[in-house]
């Protein structure tokens, strides 16, 4: 008996969003990602990442403050996360519990940027300066919520940018950059103009350093001041077009815009400042560069974020969680719905052996209620019910499709915020708020439930698996712990595996998979699979992906060959897979592994789907066995839409 490998290919509305917007704590290694939403005028919302790895950011939690337009975002004091919006407000959200948002209205017109402005007497991140629309620069202490001070900057045009050394402020402005301190307007550094009628506009300004402030205009030049007496050092012209954003990593500074190459300027030994490298990856406007771990990430009107460190590839996404299959149902999440595909079987008639085949019919598009953000999603295994969060509530569907009515809302239970959902027979499992988990019956009209476990200080669970039995639960936070919880007795225990991303859970074992930094020293040698026992949370066994045999195909591939999923087919038997393709069946209870790589042994064969042939014009009876193929599939996710913007086009030597 051998295993077909097939592929297909599913689109997910879940990949065709841009990322505008990013902001990293480097404490904790989250990344935060601003997305619009497609619906016109409807609120900006939040997805927070894990990117300890480097290369691997795997999805925590999606966060919707309900408060329009968010124009920046940064981390500040205490690991929150601070955005400013267009109706003058900001808000401060905690990473760890998507119910803790607290909202302060601190002007009365759009905050566009904000900036680091702690002093060296006070705790980094404790101060920021947010400029805003009606030309007010504003101070704020981030540990006390309150405003210090202001400052008029007396101009009747848009502020773009704002920098701070902890003493001196840095505005960008039309054709100039302001200097801000001591409760007044010290100065304006002017920009050129490249005519008369075309203003340039100062994007982006940093300081480089306290004494070195960097600017990056309309005209694609950085110009260096000295902010402390205004004294113009240089000017570079290294760009296409318009620099829309500026980056520090490793002492070097980086832009990126319009055009969207990230350049790198340093100082030369002859004291002078130069471009001394460009990284090609982004294909349309960057518009927004974020450090962490010496590596670059770069984010803008693609659906793509890109990371740099010796090269510049993409940030690949565990988007496995967007797709899930339950019997002859798929389903596919998107920023606000569902989209449900059904397996529909059919024979072949015309053959001398009937063979079945299956067709992919879209089914539906199942929308949250009034179109909210989803926040999490759970096909059930058996693909009859489909559980839907959002930051207001859990609704309950079931899928029929072989009815007139395939689609009906059975439940919904409010005043809950879903961070993780799992149905299992015919029981929904909610986690929420930080390390909460609530047991609800599908058919309930009550919002009241039975509470398994709640504590607090574990941060928000953000994966979730339960056992057949119902009795183990096995969660990963967003603290990057893995919990085992006893679901009758509510007792909770640590497991210590490194990096947890994935997991799958059974009666007596917990099995995870862990991950490593890409393209380390020795890294497919490293443990990334683990079987953690229940009862006392120590590991039992551990492999590498070499003894998986997920190696990548080529020697030059940009994807580690490491796990990144885990699913599990039987009490018996799981299936691994990789980001570009790779996969191994393991048989827990034998201890034997099958892969592509493998000879085909019985033993070691897993039936993960089966067909069936029988002969025309015939049935099938107890005495005839029918003979069974054995078929993986390998569905690859694509966008349902196309960047709005074209790529940037360079212009080569001679073009005008």
């Amino acid at each position: 008996m051998s295993i077909a490998v097939e592929n297909d290919e599913i689109a997910c509305g879940a990949v065709s969003r841009t990322a505008r917007i990013i902001a990293i704590d480097e404490k904790s290694g989250k990344l935060a990602v601003v997305r619009k939403q497609r619906t016109p005028n409807s609120h900006d919302y939040i997805e927070l990442y894990n990117i300890l790895t480097g290369w691997l950011a795997t999805p925590e939690l999606v966060i919707c403050p309900d408060n329009g337009s968010i124009e920046h975002a940064m981390f500040v004091a205490g690991g929150e996360l601070m955005t400013s919006h267009a109706n003058g407000s900001i808000c401060f959200i905690d990473p760890h519990d998507n119910r803790r948002i607290k909202r302060v209205q601190v002007a009365a017109s759009t905050i566009w940027s904000a900036c680091d402005h702690s002093t060296a007497n006070s705790e980094p991140l404790s101060r920021v300066a947010l400029i805003s629309h009606s030309s007010l620069l504003y101070f704020y202490d981030v540990i006390s919520k309150t405003i210090l001070s202001s400052i008029s900057l007396g101009v009747d045009s848009r502020l773009f940018d704002v920098t701070s050394n902890g003493e001196l402020v840095g505005v960008g402005t039309i054709d100039g950059v302001m200097i801000a301190g001591n409760g007044k307007v010290q100065r304006v550094l002017k920009l050129d103009r490249e005519n008369r009628r075309d203003p340039t506009i100062a994007w982006s300004v940093l300081f480089w350093k306290s004494d070195l402030l960097a600017c990056g205009d309309s005209r694609g030049t950085v110009t260096l001041w000295n902010p402390l007496n205004g004294l113009l050092i240089q000017s570079i012209d290294c760009m296409q077009s318009h620099i829309l954003t500026m980056c520090l990593v490793d002492g070097d500074l980086n832009i990126a815009g319009v055009d969207p190459r990230i350049t790198t300027i340093k100082k030369l030994t002859s004291g002078e400042f130069n471009v001394t490298r460009r990284r090609n990856g982004p294909i349309r406007d960057v518009r927004c560069l974020a450090s962490y771990d010496d590596r670059i990430y770069a984010s803008g009107e693609d659906f793509e974020i890109y990371v740099g460190k010796d090269g510049c590839r993409q940030l690949l996404i565990q988007w496995h969680k967007q797709l899930q299959i339950g019997g002859t149902i798929i389903a596919s999440g998107g920023e606000n719905f569902v989209d449900i595909y059904w397996k529909q079987f059919g024979e072949d008639a015309s053959a001398e052996i009937l063979q079945q085949h299956h067709r992919e019919v879209f089914l539906a598009k199942i929308f949250a209620p009034k179109q909210s953000i989803i926040t999490c999603w759970n096909l059930s295994t058996c693909g009859q019910f489909l559980a839907i969060g959002t930051s207001y509530d859990v609704s309950i569907y079931t899928i029929q499709p072989e009815t007139r009515k395939k689609i009906r809302k059975l439940s919904t239970f409010s005043t809950i915020q879903p961070t993780a959902l799992q149905i299992l027979e015919e029981f929904v499992y909610v986690a929420t708020g930080n390390f909460e988990i609530i047991k609800f019956k599908l058919t309930s009209t009550q919002s009241a439930g039975k509470t398994i476990v709640e504590q607090s200080d574990c941060g928000a669970i953000v994966k979730m698996d339960i056992s057949i039995c119902a009795k183990t639960i096995a969660v990963i936070t967003s603290r990057s712990q893995l919990f085992i919880i006893n679901s009758e007795t509510g007792e909770s225990r640590l497991a210590k595996v490194e990096l947890p991303i994935d997991l799958a859970a059974t009666a007596n074992s917990i099995y995870v998979v862990g991950t490593q930094p890409a393209f380390s020293e020795n890294c497919d040698t490293k443990k990334v699979f683990f079987e953690v026992g229940v009862s006392n949370g120590l590991v039992k066994r551990s492999t590498s992906s070499n003894a998986l045999k997920m190696i990548p195909t080529s020697k030059t591939s940009l994807v580690p060959g490491l796990p990144v999923s885990i699913l599990k087919i039987d009490q018996e038997r799981l299936i691994l897979s990789s980001y570009d393709g790779h996969w191994a069946i393991l048989d827990v209870v034998n201890n034997s592994i099958y892969n592509a790589f493998e000879e085909n042994k019985q033993s070691e064969v897993v039936p993960t789907k089966t067909t069936r042939r029988i002969r025309k014009n015939s049935s099938i009876s107890e005495d005839i066995e029918p003979i069974q193929n054995n078929r993986i599939v390998i569905i690859r996710v694509n966008g349902d839409q196309q960047p709005k913007t074209q790529g940037f086009q360079l212009r080569k030597f001679g073009m005008q």
